[in-house]
């Protein structure tokens, strides 16, 4: 299971005013984002026309970090905090760790899509506290052996939320003193009012919570969200098992990898180096173009972000469109064969997607 360093907890448990919760929030938009890079980087390194269930699946899981992402904002602007997105400090630098010291040792990389990705970085940002153990098909999957104790500096990211949704049922109603109309409800994008609605109280706030939780996560006996579909660990399993997750009724647990193929096709997938930067690549070169100008778009991207979550809601439109650009923009790079800044490098890959934060006008 993910841990979070406890003074994150201590520190929710600590507070006394909805000040004292800001800079906690904020901690969670970046952590919400800092999954963002690395499940693009999957998903784009996905040749078009090759492994589109993969796609689908991987697509998926970041339409709903962004939700996440929306969500988190929406209550710091609550809050009556502003999110602050467009900063170099808010991208992370991979490989490296989650915000919030999250999975202690993990290290999340940028990486061409592959199973050894998904399994031992998708799912391990995504691991419930108590993963429920689903059999393939009839086969049964080895037990994995107990783990050491934990220690006692380290918190589940599940316990972080449930102690912020804890001390804001404590601190009431009285601390949402921020406006509705400065929150970004973006129902064209997200149109399931049980996954986007205004955050005004307690209790919306608390639903919001519980979203970011439960698609996340599920809950200890169901793998499945509110809205019927596998929770990311499971949905990231689908691509490690090879199949979709589907009930069975009778079984226990009542589910097995038992659905539709989920076919993997390494040779679909753009040779990218592992976390690639921009200035691997000559100077002038068009490896080097492509890299900047992926990096510049998805910096707009960001700058769109932040404008939208303070004061400029429409502006989530432009953000959006950005995304649908770096698609584009990812296909041009990871198509243009690299050309190094070393010159003692000869082998052949393609230009990376680096997501590096770059100072841009607009």
């Amino acid at each position: 299971m993910m841990k979070i360093r406890r003074s994150y907890i201590d520190q929710v448990r600590r507070a006394t005013s909805a000040g004292d919760l800001h800079h906690l929030v904020q901690n969670a938009i970046e952590l919400e984002h800092a999954t963002i890079p690395p499940y693009l980087c999957g998903y784009f390194t996905l040749k078009p026309g090759g492994n589109a269930r993969v796609g689908k699946i991987i697509r998926s899981v970041v339409i709903e970090e962004m939700l996440h992402m929306t969500l988190a904002s929406n209550l710091l602007i609550a809050l009556g905090g502003k999110p602050r997105i467009n900063s170099p400090d808010f991208v992370p630098d991979y490989p490296g760790g989650l915000p919030m010291g999250i999975g202690d040792a993990l290290q999340v990389h940028l990486r061409a899509c592959s199973i050894d990705q998904v399994r031992d970085v998708f799912m391990a940002i995504e691991e419930p506290e108590e993963p429920i153990d689903i059999p393939v098909a009839a086969k049964l999957l080895a037990e994995a052996p107990a783990g050491a104790e934990e220690a006692e500096t380290f918190e589940t990211i599940g316990a972080f939320y449930a102690f912020l949704a804890d001390k804001i049922r404590t601190l009431g109603d009285s601390i949402f003193t921020g406006t509705a109309e400065g929150q970004v409800i973006a129902t064209k994008w997200f149109p399931d009012p049980n996954e986007m609605f205004p955050i005004t109280d307690v209790e919306s706030a608390c639903k919001a919570i519980n979203v970011i939780v439960d698609q996340g996560e599920g809950t200890h006996t169901d793998p499945f969200d509110a809205q019927g579909n596998p929770a990311h660990f499971y949905r990231f399993q689908e691509i490690v098992k090879g199949r979709e997750l589907v009930p069975k009724p009778g079984a226990k647990p009542p589910y097995v990898y038992g659905g539709k193929p989920v076919a993997f096709a390494p040779a679909d997938v753009w040779a990218m180096d592992d976390d690639p930067k921009a200035a691997n690549y000559r100077p002038g070169s068009l490896s080097r173009r492509r890299a900047d100008q992926f990096n510049y778009s998805y910096t707009m991207l960001l700058n769109a972000l932040h404008r939208a979550f303070n004061g400029e809601p429409e502006q989530l439109d432009a953000a959006m469109g950005v995304m649908y650009e770096l698609r584009v923009l990812s296909q041009q790079t990871l198509s243009t064969p690299a050309e190094w800044t070393d010159a003692s490098r000869t082998e052949t890959r393609q230009t990376g997607l680096s997501f590096e934060y770059q100072p841009v006008n607009g």
